[in-house]
């Protein structure tokens, strides 16, 4: 399994949850979406946490998925989406540092 995100403190956060569920087969990478440094139709499953709502570059990262997921392979993603802004409390909050 590789995990990848552009995030450093998310790739560390991974890498010990990771360590704590005894996973030792589990690689993580720091890149963007929208150039993975995986081979061409490498991937079987792809899992897709928060990619699309956090991108505005959506063709790019499709066009990468279609590059990497093998033509067998599937691709499933989680997204978050607001109804309406945060309350300004909830805006600085670690809990949701995306909004």
């Amino acid at each position: 399994m590789v995990g990848v995100d552009f995030s450093a403190p998310m790739l560390a956060r991974a890498s010990q949850c990771a360590r704590e569920a005894g996973l030792d087969r589990v690689s993580y990478c720091q890149a963007d979406g929208e150039r993975l440094p995986l081979a061409n139709h490498s991937i079987q499953v792809a899992l897709m946490n928060g990619i699309f709502n956090l991108n505005p570059n959506r063709a790019a990262l499709f066009r990468e998925l279609g590059r990497v997921v093998r033509p067998t392979g599937v691709a499933y993603a989680a997204e978050l989406v607001l109804r309406e802004p945060l309350p300004p409390d909830q805006q600085q909050s670690d809990a949701t540092w995306f909004a």
